[in-house]
C-alpha cells in the first residue's frame, strides 16, 4: 500500500510536470503568433518584443531572422545587427538570400562603415536578380566609403552648437518637425491614444491599436511642454508636418486617415489665422496637389520674391517620380487653384526616398533628407542650390553633425539665418526600449556670421533616370503601439537560469582566429597537441609580413589603406577576440556554479584555399584547439562540468562550406589567399551559441 501510495505521488509529480511544459510549449506558440501577426500588421515594435519572449526559450534561424527584421525596422539597430549575424553564422544561411543586404543596412547604421561594406559586397556576390536591391547594395559600398571621408570634417564645436532638445519636446516616442512661428515652437509629436471614429467597429485587443501624431506648440520649450493646437488635431487621425506660409496667414500640415501603416495615406491641409491668433477649421488642399490614390505629406512654404509667387514643396509617392517618395513643387494660386504639381527630377529625386523638403528663399537652397543619396545613415540631409527653371545643382551632403549613422530629416532654418531645427533617432534620442524608434528634436546654432555659405562639403553625382514603381510608405517613424499584456495564458517563465544564458549569449559569437594551414601545418590528421596560446603568438608576430605580403600588389596610395585595413584586422579580430575569451569563460563558468545546465556549440572554419577534404581535416584542429582551450581555463576548472554532464560541448566541422563567393582560393595568389583580410576573417573557431539544456 505504501509503495502504491508513493507510485501514485510520482505520478502526479509527473503528469503535473508534462502539463507545466505543454503550457509553456502552448504559451511560447501564442507569443510566436502575436509576433507574426504584429508583423504582418507592419506593428514592428510589437512584433519585435514578442520575437525576444519567443527567443528566450526557443531559437533558430528563422526566429532570429524575423527578429532582426522587426528590430531593424523599430530601428534598434544593434539588436538587428546581433541577430542577423547569427542568421549568417548559421547553417540556414541560404534560407535567406536577403540577410547580408539587410545586415549591411545595419552595420552602417551603427557606424561600422567598412563591415558594412563587407556585407553589402558578399550580399552582390550571391544575389543574381537585377533589381532595385541589387542597384541600393552597389550604391550603399559607395556611400559607406564616402562616410569614412566625411566623418572625417565634423563641424568646430566653436563654430556650431547643437543642443538635444529637453524633456519639455522630446519623448520616448517619436517628436519631430519643428519650427518657429513668432517665437513659438510648433512641432509634431506621435504619442497618442487613437480614438474610434464614428461607428467604427471596435478591435480587439485595445493596445494594437497604432498611437496617432498631433501638432503642438510651447512659447518656451525649456519650461513648457507642449500643448496640442486647436482645430489642427483630430482624434483618430495623424496630423503633423506643420509649415508656415510666407505672409503667415495659414498652417499647412500633414493630415493621415488609416488605422494601419499599410493603410495610411496622407494629405495636406491648411488652417487660416484668426485675428485671436487661433487657427480655423482646416480645409483640404484640391487635387491635383492632393491625390486619390497617393501620399502627399511634407508641406514647405517658399516665397519667389521676383515673381511675386508662392511655392509649395511637398513629398508624395504618386505616379510619374523617380521612385518611392520624391519632391514636388506647385505654384499656388490665391483661391488655392493650381496647375499640376512638377517632380523636381532626378539631380535631387533618386530611386529611393526623398522627404522633409525646406527651402531657403534667402539662399536659394532646397535642403531635404533622402536615403540614396551618399550619406553617413539612413536618411541624410542634402542641399541642392536653385539654379532656375526647376534645374538644380548636385546634392551636397551638410556632414556632421547634422548628419549621423542613424536617421536625420526636418532640417529648417529660422528667420534669423542662424539657427534652425532638425529631428533624428541618432545616440542621445529618447527611445521606448533598448534603441528602438524613435525621433527627437534638435536645435542647432551658428556662432558664426556667414554660415550659409555656397561652399559646399562634399558635391555628390545625380544619381541615374530610372523610375521605380512608388509604394506607400510609412509616415515618418515606425508604427507603434501600447505593447499588450501576455497572450493567452501566463508568461514563459524567466528564470535565473534563462536570465544567465541570455548574458552569455550577449558575448557570443566568440572566434579565435588562426594562420593560414594552422595549427600544425601540412597534415591530415583531425587533433592537436599545440595549445591555442602558441597559435595566437606566432599569428600576432606575422603582422609586419601579412601588410607587406597582402599589400605589395597595390599602388602606394591603396596600400596605405589596405595596411590599415590589415591593422585593424589583427587589432579587432585577431587580438580583440583572443582578448575577450578569458570574459566569456569566466562568465561561463559562473553559470556552471550556479547549477546551470548548459550547452556550447563549437563551428571550425577554414578559406577555401586548399581542397575540401583537407579544410575538413582543419577545421577538426581548430575545433580541437578552441576545446583545449577552453578546457585549461583557469587550471581545469571547467573540465568537472564537462566531466559530469553540466556542461556539453557540441561541434560542427563547416571548413570552407560557408566561406563567402569571391575570397581567393589561388594557390599561385598567397597575397590574397594566405595575407587577404577577407581569407583570414574564414580562418577560425568559433563558439556560435550557448543554450540551457
Amino acid at each position: 500500500m505504501k509503495k502504491a501510495s508513493q507510485l501514485m505521488v510520482l505520478l502526479i509529480i509527473l503528469l503535473l510536470g508534462m502539463s507545466h511544459q505543454q503550457a509553456n510549449a502552448q504559451n511560447l506558440k501564442a507569443y510566436e503568433r502575436a509576433a507574426d501577426e504584429a508583423f504582418e500588421k507592419e506593428s514592428y515594435y510589437n512584433a519585435m518584443y514578442y520575437y525576444g519572449i519567443v527567443l528566450k526559450s526557443k531559437k533558430n534561424p528563422a526566429l532570429y531572422y524575423n527578429y532582426a527584421q522587426s528590430c531593424r525596422l523599430s530601428y534598434a539597430y544593434v539588436e538587428a545587427e546581433e541577430a542577423y549575424k547569427k542568421v549568417i553564422d548559421s547553417r540556414e544561411k541560404s534560407r535567406f538570400p536577403m540577410v547580408e543586404y539587410y545586415y549591411g543596412l545595419t552595420l552602417k547604421h551603427n557606424a561600422k562603415y567598412k563591415e558594412a561594406k563587407r556585407a553589402f559586397k558578399y550580399f552582390l556576390d550571391s544575389y543574381r536578380k537585377d533589381n532595385f536591391y541589387k542597384e541600393k547594395a552597389a550604391q550603399e559600398m559607395k556611400s559607406c566609403d564616402f562616410a569614412q571621408q566625411l566623418i572625417k570634417t565634423p563641424k568646430s564645436e566653436e563654430e556650431l552648437q547643437f543642443i538635444h532638445l529637453g524633456e519639455q519636446v522630446n519623448t520616448k516616442y517619436s517628436d519631430f518637425a519643428a519650427h518657429e512661428i513668432d517665437g513659438v515652437l510648433y512641432y509634431s509629436s506621435l504619442r497618442f491614444e487613437r480614438k474610434k471614429q464614428k461607428g467604427e467597429k471596435k478591435e480587439e485587443p485595445k493596445a494594437n491599436e497604432p498611437l496617432v501624431s498631433k501638432v503642438l506648440s510651447t512659447p518656451d520649450y525649456e519650461k513648457e511642454a507642449g500643448k496640442k493646437v486647436k482645430q489642427i488635431n483630430l482624434p483618430y487621425a495623424n496630423s503633423g508636418n506643420s509649415a508656415l506660409s510666407h505672409d503667415g496667414k495659414y498652417l499647412y500640415f500633414t493630415r493621415c486617415g488609416g488605422k494601419k501603416t499599410d493603410s495610411l495615406r496622407c494629405e495636406i491641409y491648411r488652417a487660416e489665422r484668426l485675428e485671436n491668433g487661433e487657427w480655423a477649421a482646416p480645409e483640404r488642399l484640391p487635387n491635383p496637389i492632393n491625390s486619390n490614390v497617393s501620399t502627399t505629406t511634407h508641406p514647405n512654404l517658399a516665397w519667389d520674391v521676383v515673381a511675386q509667387q508662392e511655392w509649395l514643396y511637398f513629398s508624395s509617392n504618386r505616379a510619374g517620380g523617380q521612385g518611392d517618395m520624391d519632391i514636388w513643387r506647385v505654384a499656388l494660386g490665391e483661391d488655392l487653384s493650381a496647375v499640376q504639381p512638377e517632380n523636381l527630377g532626378a539631380t535631387v529625386n533618386s530611386k529611393d526616398a526623398e522627404v522633409t523638403p525646406f527651402y531657403d528663399a534667402r539662399t536659394k537652397r532646397l535642403y531635404f533628407a533622402s536615403r540614396w543619396h551618399l550619406g553617413l545613415g539612413g536618411y541624410d540631409i542634402f542641399y541642392s542650390k536653385d539654379a532656375g527653371a526647376n534645374t538644380w545643382e548636385a546634392p551636397v551632403n551638410m556632414g556632421l553633425p547634422f548628419n549621423s549613422a542613424a536617421n536625420d530629416l526636418y532640417f529648417v532654418v529660422n528667420a534669423d539665418d542662424t539657427t534652425g531645427y532638425l529631428a533624428s533617432n541618432r545616440d542621445g534620442s529618447r527611445a521606448l526600449t533598448k534603441e528602438a524608434c524613435c525621433n527627437d528634436i534638435y536645435r542647432y546654432a551658428y556662432l558664426t556670421v556667414d554660415t550659409f555659405t555656397d561652399t559646399p562639403i562634399v558635391v555628390i553625382d545625380p544619381p541615374v533616370d530610372t523610375p521605380l514603381v512608388a509604394i506607400i510608405p510609412p509616415v515618418d517613424t515606425p508604427s507603434i503601439a501600447v505593447v499588450p499584456p501576455p497572450v493567452e495564458t501566463n508568461n514563459p517563465p524567466v528564470t535565473t537560469s534563462s536570465l544567465i544564458v541570455e548574458e552569455l549569449d550577449e558575448l557570443l559569437p566568440l572566434s579565435l582566429y588562426f594562420h593560414n594551414d594552422e595549427p600544425d601545418s601540412n597534415v591530415r590528421v583531425r587533433t592537436t597537441q599545440t595549445p591555442y596560446e602558441e597559435s595566437y603568438a606566432y599569428y600576432i608576430g606575422l603582422l609586419p609580413e601579412y601588410k607587406q605580403k597582402h599589400t605589395q600588389q597595390y599602388s602606394p596610395e591603396r596600400a596605405a589603406t589596405e595596411q590599415v585595413m590589415v591593422q585593424q584586422f589583427f587589432d579587432n579580430d585577431v587580438r580583440g577576440e583572443y582578448n575577450r575569451a578569458p570574459i566569456f569563460l569566466d562568465k561561463l563558468l559562473e553559470a556552471l556554479e550556479k547549477e546551470v545546465k548548459l550547452k556550447l556549440y563549437i563551428r571550425g572554419y577554414t578559406s577555401p584555399r586548399a581542397d575540401a577534404n583537407y579544410n575538413i581535416a582543419l577545421s577538426h584542429r581548430r575545433v580541437a584547439s578552441l576545446r583545449s582551450y577552453i578546457l585549461r581555463h583557469k587550471g581545469g576548472a571547467l573540465k568537472p562540468y564537462l566531466d559530469s554532464g553540466q556542461l556539453i560541448i557540441k561541434e560542427a566541422m563547416l571548413g570552407e562550406s560557408v566561406a563567402p563567393a569571391g575570397i581567393s582560393d589561388d594557390l599561385n595568389d598567397p597575397a590574397n589567399s594566405i595575407y587577404g583580410t577577407a581569407a583570414s576573417r574564414e580562418r577560425k573557431a568559433e563558439i556560435s551559441v550557448v543554450v540551457e539544456q
